[in-house]
């Protein structure tokens, strides 16, 4: 966000700090520079399997997988809420799909 005391270089820094990158799902899309804070054990097993330069990567993907999670709990909460809980037949439906039959 730019408030009124950034100057011009800090505004075009800030702009700098967005990149166009091609997301897990193949979209592309802007990165945006964050801190976050996690456990030196987390770190350190990401770092382990990515090594330093992977480390954005890794956790971008995570999120979006976690994030598709969250919205496939919320259709089947939908579903749920509208239609009650899911039948034995459409739950073995359901897992026939999953692997691919």
């Amino acid at each position: 966000m730019v408030s009124d005391r950034d100057t011009e270089a800090d505004v075009a820094g800030k702009r700098e700090e967005r990149r166009a990158r091609p997301t897990l799902s193949g979209r592309e899309g802007t990165t945006v520079k964050k801190s976050v804070t996690l456990s030196e054990t987390v770190v350190q097993e990401i770092e382990a399997r990515t090594g330093t330069r992977g480390f954005s990567r890794f956790l971008d993907a995570a999120a979006e997988r976690y994030l598709a999670l969250l919205k496939a709990q919320e259709m089947v909460d939908d579903h749920t809420t509208r239609h009650g809980q899911f039948t034995d037949q459409e739950l073995a439906e359901a897992e026939a799909a999953w692997r691919g039959e």
